[in-house]
Protein backbone atom coordinates (compact mmCIF):
# COMPACT_ATOMS: atom_id res chain seq x y z
CA UNK A 1 0.00 0.00 0.00
CA UNK A 2 1.32 3.40 -1.60
CA UNK A 3 2.59 5.75 1.08
CA UNK A 4 -0.16 8.85 1.80
CA UNK A 5 1.62 12.28 1.73
CA UNK A 6 0.18 14.92 4.05
CA UNK A 7 0.78 18.58 4.40
CA UNK A 8 3.08 17.59 7.29
CA UNK A 9 5.69 14.97 5.46
CA UNK A 10 5.62 17.28 2.46
CA UNK A 11 6.68 20.69 4.80
CA UNK A 12 9.48 18.48 6.21
CA UNK A 13 10.76 16.53 2.98
CA UNK A 14 11.27 20.03 1.27
CA UNK A 15 13.08 21.93 5.05
CA UNK A 16 15.68 18.33 5.10
CA UNK A 17 16.03 19.39 1.30
CA UNK A 18 17.31 22.72 1.83
CA UNK A 19 19.61 21.83 4.52
CA UNK A 20 21.29 19.37 2.29
CA UNK A 21 21.79 22.10 -0.61
CA UNK A 22 23.00 24.67 2.52
CA UNK A 23 25.26 22.06 3.68
CA UNK A 24 27.00 21.62 -0.11
CA UNK A 25 27.09 24.83 -0.13
CA UNK A 26 28.76 25.14 2.85
CA UNK A 27 31.19 22.77 2.19
CA UNK A 28 32.17 24.04 -0.90
CA UNK A 29 33.15 27.54 0.56
CA UNK A 30 35.18 26.08 3.09
CA UNK A 31 36.94 24.15 0.15
CA UNK A 32 37.36 27.08 -1.99
CA UNK A 33 38.88 28.84 0.90
CA UNK A 34 41.16 26.72 1.78
CA UNK A 35 42.36 26.50 -2.23
CA UNK A 36 42.61 30.09 -1.99
CA UNK A 37 44.72 30.03 1.31
CA UNK A 38 47.01 27.11 -0.43
CA UNK A 39 47.38 29.10 -3.83
CA UNK A 40 47.87 32.45 -2.02
CA UNK A 41 50.72 30.70 0.40
CA UNK A 42 52.51 29.12 -2.32
CA UNK A 43 52.71 32.54 -4.40
CA UNK A 44 54.02 34.21 -0.77
CA UNK A 45 56.81 31.50 -0.52
CA UNK A 46 57.59 32.01 -4.23
CA UNK A 47 57.62 36.08 -4.47
CA UNK A 48 60.03 35.53 -1.34
CA UNK A 49 62.47 33.11 -2.09
CA UNK A 50 66.14 34.66 -2.26
CA UNK A 51 67.70 35.38 -5.76
CA UNK A 52 70.75 36.76 -7.23
CA UNK A 53 70.75 37.85 -10.70
CA UNK A 54 73.69 39.01 -13.21
CA UNK A 55 73.54 41.17 -16.34
CA UNK A 56 76.26 42.27 -18.76
CA UNK A 57 75.70 45.76 -20.71
CA UNK A 58 76.55 43.72 -24.15
CA UNK A 59 75.12 41.00 -25.78
CA UNK A 60 78.24 39.59 -27.16
CA UNK A 61 81.99 40.52 -27.74
CA UNK A 62 84.53 41.15 -30.89
CA UNK A 63 87.72 42.28 -29.68
CA UNK A 64 90.61 42.89 -32.13
CA UNK A 65 94.21 41.57 -31.75
CA UNK A 66 96.44 43.78 -29.24
CA UNK A 67 93.23 45.91 -27.94
CA UNK A 68 91.17 45.53 -25.18
CA UNK A 69 87.75 46.43 -24.04
CA UNK A 70 85.64 46.81 -21.20
CA UNK A 71 82.15 45.11 -20.32
CA UNK A 72 80.16 46.52 -17.08
CA UNK A 73 78.69 43.60 -14.94
CA UNK A 74 75.56 44.11 -12.77
CA UNK A 75 74.66 42.15 -9.67
CA UNK A 76 71.24 42.63 -8.09
CA UNK A 77 69.65 40.19 -4.99
CA UNK A 78 65.89 39.98 -3.65
CA UNK A 79 65.31 38.82 -0.40
CA UNK A 80 68.31 38.37 0.43
CA UNK A 81 70.73 39.77 3.27
CA UNK A 82 73.72 41.90 2.10
CA UNK A 83 77.23 40.57 1.98
CA UNK A 84 80.30 40.24 -0.33
CA UNK A 85 79.82 38.83 -3.83
CA UNK A 86 82.23 36.70 -5.15
CA UNK A 87 83.15 37.27 -9.30
CA UNK A 88 85.07 34.52 -11.36
CA UNK A 89 85.13 34.06 -15.35
CA UNK A 90 85.95 30.92 -17.42
CA UNK A 91 85.74 30.48 -21.16
CA UNK A 92 88.17 32.83 -22.49
CA UNK A 93 89.56 32.34 -25.92
CA UNK A 94 93.49 31.31 -26.02
CA UNK A 95 95.81 34.53 -24.66
CA UNK A 96 92.38 36.69 -24.03
CA UNK A 97 92.56 37.91 -20.72
CA UNK A 98 90.04 39.38 -18.22
CA UNK A 99 89.82 41.51 -15.06
CA UNK A 100 87.52 42.83 -12.52
CA UNK A 101 87.93 46.77 -11.13
CA UNK A 102 86.45 44.84 -8.28
CA UNK A 103 86.12 41.13 -7.84
CA UNK A 104 84.46 41.09 -4.57
CA UNK A 105 82.49 44.06 -4.19
CA UNK A 106 79.89 44.69 -1.25
CA UNK A 107 76.31 44.09 -1.59
CA UNK A 108 73.25 45.44 0.31
CA UNK A 109 70.19 43.47 1.24
CA UNK A 110 67.84 43.44 -1.40
CA UNK A 111 70.68 45.87 -3.19
CA UNK A 112 72.52 46.02 -6.42
CA UNK A 113 76.24 46.60 -7.51
CA UNK A 114 78.51 47.00 -10.32
CA UNK A 115 82.00 45.93 -11.19
CA UNK A 116 83.68 46.52 -14.83
CA UNK A 117 85.49 43.84 -16.52
CA UNK A 118 88.10 44.55 -18.76
CA UNK A 119 89.13 42.37 -21.65
CA UNK A 120 92.55 42.48 -22.98
CA UNK A 121 93.43 40.31 -25.74
CA UNK A 122 97.02 39.56 -26.70
CA UNK A 123 99.03 40.40 -29.70
CA UNK A 124 98.94 36.41 -30.31
CA UNK A 125 95.30 35.89 -28.99
CA UNK A 126 92.38 34.03 -31.12
CA UNK A 127 89.35 32.11 -30.97
CA UNK A 128 86.03 32.37 -32.81
CA UNK A 129 83.50 30.41 -31.34
CA UNK A 130 83.96 30.75 -27.27
CA UNK A 131 81.73 31.71 -24.39
CA UNK A 132 82.74 33.75 -21.48
CA UNK A 133 80.98 32.82 -18.37
CA UNK A 134 81.02 35.37 -15.01
CA UNK A 135 79.84 33.72 -12.27
CA UNK A 136 79.29 35.87 -9.39
CA UNK A 137 78.28 33.82 -6.02
CA UNK A 138 77.11 35.54 -1.97
CA UNK A 139 75.25 34.60 0.59
CA UNK A 140 75.29 30.66 -0.51
CA UNK A 141 73.50 31.39 -4.13
CA UNK A 142 75.72 31.27 -7.52
CA UNK A 143 74.53 32.64 -10.65
CA UNK A 144 75.93 33.10 -13.84
CA UNK A 145 75.47 34.93 -16.97
CA UNK A 146 77.59 34.25 -20.57
CA UNK A 147 78.53 36.50 -23.59
CA UNK A 148 80.36 34.95 -26.57
CA UNK A 149 83.27 36.27 -27.83
CA UNK A 150 85.33 36.06 -30.85
CA UNK A 151 88.76 37.65 -31.46
CA UNK A 152 89.27 39.59 -34.10
CA UNK A 153 92.79 39.72 -36.42
CA UNK A 154 94.06 42.15 -39.24
CA UNK A 155 92.31 43.30 -42.18
CA UNK A 156 93.45 41.54 -45.84
CA UNK A 157 91.90 42.82 -49.31
CA UNK A 158 92.27 40.98 -52.17
CA UNK A 159 91.10 41.96 -55.83
CA UNK A 160 89.93 38.83 -57.53
CA UNK A 161 89.05 38.15 -60.49
CA UNK A 162 88.22 34.42 -62.26
CA UNK A 163 86.87 32.85 -65.46
CA UNK A 164 85.72 29.22 -66.42
CA UNK A 165 88.48 28.73 -68.51
CA UNK A 166 91.71 29.96 -66.51
CA UNK A 167 90.32 30.33 -62.71
CA UNK A 168 91.19 32.60 -60.18
CA UNK A 169 93.73 35.68 -60.84
CA UNK A 170 94.90 34.75 -57.36
CA UNK A 171 95.01 31.26 -56.05
CA UNK A 172 96.93 31.56 -52.43
CA UNK A 173 95.55 33.14 -49.35
CA UNK A 174 97.59 33.53 -46.09
CA UNK A 175 95.97 34.91 -43.22
CA UNK A 176 95.50 33.75 -39.35
CA UNK A 177 92.24 32.72 -37.10
CA UNK A 178 90.96 35.97 -36.31
CA UNK A 179 92.04 37.37 -39.49
CA UNK A 180 89.61 39.94 -41.86
CA UNK A 181 89.52 38.83 -45.31
CA UNK A 182 88.07 40.94 -47.75
CA UNK A 183 87.36 40.42 -50.94
CA UNK A 184 86.86 42.16 -54.14
CA UNK A 185 85.51 39.82 -56.78
CA UNK A 186 84.72 40.43 -60.49
CA UNK A 187 83.93 37.77 -63.53
CA UNK A 188 86.67 38.11 -66.60
CA UNK A 189 84.55 35.86 -68.55
CA UNK A 190 80.83 37.53 -67.26
CA UNK A 191 79.72 34.28 -66.28
CA UNK A 192 77.93 34.05 -63.01
CA UNK A 193 80.87 33.10 -60.57
CA UNK A 194 80.72 32.72 -56.52
CA UNK A 195 83.81 31.85 -54.09
CA UNK A 196 83.29 30.07 -51.24
CA UNK A 197 85.56 27.98 -48.82
CA UNK A 198 85.86 24.64 -48.06
CA UNK A 199 86.22 24.02 -44.28
CA UNK A 200 85.15 20.29 -44.69
CA UNK A 201 86.34 19.33 -47.80
CA UNK A 202 83.05 18.01 -49.86
CA UNK A 203 83.64 20.73 -52.27
CA UNK A 204 80.01 22.39 -51.75
CA UNK A 205 78.94 25.39 -49.92
CA UNK A 206 77.64 24.43 -47.24
CA UNK A 207 76.01 26.72 -43.76
CA UNK A 208 79.01 27.29 -41.82
CA UNK A 209 81.27 27.89 -44.94
CA UNK A 210 82.13 31.45 -46.41
CA UNK A 211 80.17 31.94 -49.68
CA UNK A 212 79.90 35.22 -51.35
CA UNK A 213 76.84 36.08 -53.29
CA UNK A 214 76.81 35.81 -57.37
CA UNK A 215 79.11 38.07 -59.46
CA UNK A 216 79.24 38.21 -63.17
CA UNK A 217 80.96 41.55 -63.82
CA UNK A 218 83.96 42.62 -65.22
CA UNK A 219 84.56 46.09 -64.35
CA UNK A 220 82.09 46.76 -61.26
CA UNK A 221 83.51 44.00 -58.26
CA UNK A 222 80.81 42.89 -55.21
CA UNK A 223 82.79 43.26 -52.35
CA UNK A 224 82.89 40.13 -49.52
CA UNK A 225 84.08 39.98 -46.04
CA UNK A 226 84.56 37.01 -43.76
CA UNK A 227 86.40 35.96 -40.73
CA UNK A 228 89.20 32.93 -40.55
CA UNK A 229 87.46 30.58 -38.18
CA UNK A 230 89.81 27.55 -38.79
CA UNK A 231 93.03 26.77 -38.79
CA UNK A 232 94.40 24.42 -41.92
CA UNK A 233 95.02 24.38 -45.30
CA UNK A 234 91.55 24.88 -47.46
CA UNK A 235 90.31 24.87 -50.59
CA UNK A 236 88.34 27.85 -52.39
CA UNK A 237 85.96 26.90 -54.82
CA UNK A 238 83.79 28.75 -57.47
CA UNK A 239 80.38 27.76 -56.75
CA UNK A 240 79.33 27.10 -60.37
CA UNK A 241 82.50 25.75 -61.62
CA UNK A 242 84.71 23.43 -59.74
CA UNK A 243 87.85 23.48 -62.29
CA UNK A 244 88.27 27.59 -60.00
CA UNK A 245 90.41 26.48 -57.45
CA UNK A 246 92.63 28.16 -54.60
CA UNK A 247 94.31 27.51 -51.48
CA UNK A 248 93.78 29.50 -48.38
CA UNK A 249 96.54 28.61 -45.40
CA UNK A 250 95.40 29.62 -42.12
CA UNK A 251 98.17 29.62 -39.09
CA UNK A 252 97.61 30.22 -35.22
CA UNK A 253 98.99 33.63 -34.48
Amino acid sequence: MAPIWNEQMLMTGLAAARGAKKREKLVAIIVGVILIVGIGTSVFILSSRPDLTVSLNKPSLQIQRGTLQTLQVSIATKNLAGGQVSLSTSGLPTNVTASFSNPAPQIQADGSTKSNLTITAGGHAYGQNSTLTITATTNGLTRQATLPIAVVGNTYNYNIGGSYASGWNITTINAVEGDVIVLHLTSTDSLTHAFFVDYNGNAMPDPNEPLSSNFNSQTIPITFSFIITQVGTFTYYCKYHPNMTGTLHSAVP
